[in-house]
C-alpha cells in the first residue's frame, strides 16, 4: 500500500481509510486485529470487514512503510520548527507468541526474558521531546551492539540532516561501533555513547580513579574530562550517587549470604554472577565474603562516564546523555500504552505492518502529547487518552433517516 492522494484508484483509498482506523483503534485501546474491528463496530459505529483489514496489512510493503518514516520525520520536524540536531538511539526486543523460528523471528537475548520464544529486534530513533524520527526492525538474534552503525547508515543516506549527535547506551559501546562512528566524522555526526569504565585500559582508569583529576561543578557533583585520541571520556562523580551504590550491593550481599545460611550446598551460589563474585571458598568449601574484592569495586561507586567525539562542554554532555529516558520512555509507551508485543502474526510483512501500525500510533500520541504540553500543559499520554475517550458522539436511527 502507498500511502495516496485524491488521484489514487479506490482500493488504495479504501486501504489507507482502514489503515487511519486500525491506528487511531490502537491508541483508544490496542487489542488483536479481530477485536479490534468488534471494537470499532460496538464503540464508535465504525464497520471494517476482517479479511480487508489483513489485506490491508499484507498491502504494507517496504515502500509504504518507508514513505510512512518519512512523512513521521518531516512531521516532528515541523512540529519543532527547527533542525534535528540530536537523536537518541536505543533497542529492545518484541516477542511473538510461538516458538518457531523463521528467518526474521529469532531466539536471542530477551528484555521480556522471554529467551524460549522467537523475537525480533526493534530500534528506535527520537528527539530530545520523545518525538519519533525512524526505526529499523532487525532479526532476533541480532546484537543489539550491531544495530548501530547499519541504522546510522540509514539514517544518513535518508534524511538532509546538518549535523547530529546521536546517543546511545552502553550496550552500543563497541570498538568497531567507535571507529565506524569516527569515520562518519566527515558527514558531521557526533556521538555521546555511555561507557564501559571497568573495561578501559590501565591507563585510562587510573586517571577516572584518580581523585585530584576532577573538577567540581556544583555540590556533591564532580566532572574529569580525559582525552583520548580522535575521542574523550567524560566521568562524573556524584556523592548521592556513590551512597546509593555502596547501599545496593550491602543489602545484596545481605540478601545473598542470608540465602547462602539457608542452603545445603554452598557450592550452588559459586559464580561470577552480579553480586556473588563477592564470594569466595575458604578450606572446606567454606564460602566467606571476599573483602578485597569489594573494596576494589566500591571505587567505583558515583561513577558515571560517556564516551564522545562532541566538542561540547563537559557538564552538556553528560546533560545530554541523562537525556536517554527519552527513548527508554518511548519504548515503554509502544510496549505498554500501544501493546507492541506480543506479536501474534507469524509472517515477515505482517509482522512489519503490525510494527508499523504501532509506529504510527506512537507518533500520533506524542505529537499530541507535545502539541498539549506547547497550548495548554505537560500531560500523561494516557490521562490526554482518557480525556478524549470521554467525549462521545451519539448516533441514533428512526425508521427513514440517520440522525
Amino acid at each position: 500500500m502507498r500511502l495516496c492522494d485524491n488521484k489514487r484508484d479506490q482500493r488504495n483509498i479504501v486501504a489507507v481509510d482502514i489503515f487511519k482506523n486500525i491506528v487511531l483503534a490502537r491508541i483508544a485501546n490496542p487489542l488483536s486485529k479481530m477485536a479490534t474491528v468488534d471494537m470499532l463496530e460496538e464503540d464508535f459505529g465504525v464497520t471494517l470487514d476482517l479479511d480487508r483489514v489483513y489485506r490491508m496489512t499484507d498491502s504494507l510493503d517496504g515502500l509504504a512503510i518507508e514513505r510512512l518514516k518519512n512523512i513521521t520525520y518531516q512531521n516532528s520536524l515541523n512540529l519543532l520548527g527547527t533542525k534535528i540536531d540530536v537523536i537518541f538511539y536505543d533497542a529492545t526486543t518484541i516477542y511473538f507468541e510461538s516458538f518457531e523460528e523463521d528467518e526474521l523471528k529469532r531466539n536471542g537475548f530477551s528484555k521480556d526474558h522471554k529467551h524460549n520464544q522467537p523475537q525480533v529486534l526493534l530500534a528506535l530513533m527520537v528527539t530530545t521531546d520523545g518525538l519519533p524520527v525512524d526505526y529499523e526492525i532487525f532479526k532476533g538474534g541480532t546484537y543489539e551492539g550491531h544495530t548501530l552503525i547499519p541504522a546510522l547508515a540509514r539514517i544518513r543516506e535518508k534524511y538532509d540532516i546538518e549535523k547530529v549527535v546521536f546517543v546511545a547506551d552502553s550496550a552500543m559501546f563497541l570498538k568497531d561501533n567507535i571507529k565506524s562512528l569516527e569515520n562518519l566524522e566527515g558527514h558531521n555526526f557526533s556521538y555521546i555513547v555511555g561507557a564501559r569504565l571497568k573495561n578501559m585500559s590501565s591507563v585510562l582508569k587510573d586517571k577516572i580513579l584518580d581523585s585530584r583529576n576532577y573538577r567540581k561543578i556544583k555540590k556533591d557533583y564532580y566532572v574529569v574530562d580525559i582525552p583520548d585520541g580522535k575521542r574523550r571520556i567524560v566521568v562524573s562523580y556524584s556523592e548521592r550517587r556513590a551512597a546509593k551504590d555502596a547501599n545496593e550491593r550491602k543489602r545484596a550481599i545481605a540478601k545473598l549470604m542470608a540465602k547462602l545460611d539457608r542452603s545445603a550446598s554452598a557450592k550452588s551460589h559459586l559464580s561470577n554472577h552480579g553480586y556473588r563474585k563477592y564470594l569466595k571458598v575458604e578450606g572446606k568449601l567454606k564460602v566467606s565474603l571476599d573483602e578485597e574484592r569489594i573494596a576494589l569495586d566500591a571505587r567505583w561507586d558515583g561513577l558515571h562516564g560517556v564516551v564522545t567525539n562532541s566538542d561540547m562542554v563537559p557538564i552538556e554532555i553528560l546533560s545530554k546523555y541523562n537525556e536517554l529516558w527519552n527513548v527508554e520512555a518511548a519504548f515503554r509507551v509502544t510496549k505498554h500504552d500501544l501493546k507492541v508485543r506480543p506479536v501474534y502474526h507469524w509472517k515477515p510483512r505482517r509482522i512489519a505492518a503490525h510494527i508499523a501500525i504501532c509506529f504510527a500510533a506512537y507518533a500520533l500520541v506524542k505529537h499530541l502529547e507535545y502539541r498539549v504540553r506547547l497550548q495548554y500543559k505537560k500531560l500523561s499520554i494516557e490521562k490526554i487518552r482518557y480525556s478524549l475517550m470521554k467525549v462521545q458522539t451519539s448516533i441514533l436511527f428512526d425508521s427513514h433517516k440517520r440522525i
